[in-house]
C-alpha cells in the first residue's frame, strides 16, 4: 500500500485536468489504483467558462460507482483562487462524493513527483514550468507563461525554432526533412499560428529533431543546447526560493533520456536530478489523506 492510500478507507476519484485531456482513475483502500478511460481537457479555470467547463469535463470521466471523495488538480486553479473553491463545492454535488479537494494540476504533478515535499519540480512538455514548493508553504511558479510570452525550452519551443529555421530558409537537410515529414507542404500554416493548439503542433516535431539528434545532426544539437539553456535558467530561478538541490524532471521532454538531462545537469551544477516517484493522479492521491503537506496554502477543500 503507498503513503498516497494508506489511509484511505473507501474509494476515491482522482482527477488530472489538463487543457488538452483529462485523465482520471479510482483510487481503491487495499493501495491499487484502476485507470478511466481519458477525457477532453478544459480551457483552464481561470477563463470566462472555466468553471462550467472543468465541472463538464470532471463529470464526463467520473465513473458509474460511487466514490467517497474526489481529488482534483485542475489547469488555471492557482490564476483563480475563489473558482478553485466553487469547483470544490460543485465536485461533492456532481460526483455524489462526500468531500473533495481541489488545486492545480502543477500541484498535484509535484506532489507526485516528490511524495509531497518542499522542493523544486520542472516540467517539460508541450509547455514548460518550474515549480517550488518551499517548506514554509510558499509556492513560486517560474515560467509556464504559454507559448506566447514564455514556455521556453519546452517541446512547442523546440518546435518554433525548427519552424524559424525553415522561415528564414536556414534549416539544413536534417531540420528540413523532419518538419515536411512530420507538418506536410502546410508547415509555413503552423508556423504563422498564435492559437493554443499550436504549439501541440509544433511538439509534434520534437521526436523527429532527436532522432537526429542522436544521429549526430548538428543543427538538432543545437536546438537542443539551446531548449537546454532555457530550462536551466528556469530552473535556476525556482531553485533561488527554495535553494534546492534535487530537482525532479516531469514531461515529454524527460523521456529523452540520460543525454538531455546531462545538458541540463552541465548548466546546473551541484543538483541532482531524479526520477519523479509517481505522477498528478498520486500527487492527488496525497492529498486525500494527507492535509497538513506545505502545499496546502494552495489548496481547497469542501465537505458535503
Amino acid at each position: 500500500m503507498t503513503a498516497a492510500n494508506q489511509n484511505q478507507t473507501s474509494p476515491a476519484l482522482l482527477v488530472d485536468l489538463g487543457k488538452t485531456k483529462t485523465a482520471a482513475a479510482v483510487s481503491l483502500p487495499d493501495g491499487s489504483r484502476r485507470d478511466l478511460p481519458t477525457g477532453p481537457g478544459a480551457a483552464g479555470l481561470s477563463q470566462p467558462d472555466g468553471l462550467s467547463d472543468a465541472v463538464a469535463a470532471i463529470a464526463q470521466v467520473a465513473p458509474p460507482d460511487a466514490v467517497a471523495a474526489v481529488a482534483v488538480g485542475a489547469a488555471g486553479a492557482l490564476a483563480a483562487p475563489e473558482r478553485r473553491a466553487q469547483l470544490a463545492g460543485e465536485l461533492t454535488a456532481v460526483t455524489g462524493a462526500a468531500s473533495s479537494v481541489v488545486t492545480s494540476d502543477a500541484i498535484t504533478a509535484h506532489l507526485g513527483a516528490l511524495g509531497g515535499q518542499a522542493g523544486v519540480v520542472l516540467i517539460a512538455g508541450t509547455g514548460a514550468v518550474a515549480v517550488a514548493v518551499t517548506r514554509a508553504g510558499a509556492v513560486h511558479i517560474c515560467d509556464g507563461a504559454g507559448p506566447q510570452l514564455g514556455d521556453r525550452g519546452s517541446g512547442g519551443w523546440l518546435g518554433r525554432a525548427a519552424l524559424d529555421l525553415m522561415s528564414e530558409g536556414q534549416a539544413q537537410a536534417g531540420v528540413r526533412a523532419v518538419v515536411q515529414t512530420t507538418l506536410g507542404a502546410d508547415w509555413p500554416a503552423v508556423a504563422a499560428r498564435t492559437d493554443a493548439a499550436a504549439a501541440a503542433e509544433r511538439g509534434r516535431l520534437v521526436p523527429g529533431l532527436a532522432e537526429l539528434w542522436r544521429e549526430g545532426d548538428a543543427q538538432a544539437a543545437g536546438l537542443f543546447d539551446r531548449a537546454a539553456n532555457e530550462l536551466a535558467a528556469t530552473v535556476r530561478d525556482a531553485i533561488g526560493y527554495d535553494d534546492a538541490h534535487q530537482v525532479a524532471l516531469l514531461g515529454g521532454l524527460g523521456g529523452l533520456g540520460p543525454r538531455f538531462v546531462d545538458l541540463l545537469g552541465a548548466r546546473v551544477p551541484g543538483v541532482t536530478w531524479l526520477s519523479p516517484k509517481g505522477d498528478a493522479l498520486d500527487g492527488a492521491a496525497l492529498l486525500l489523506t494527507h492535509h497538513d503537506l506545505p502545499h496546502e496554502t494552495v489548496v481547497s477543500r469542501s465537505v458535503a
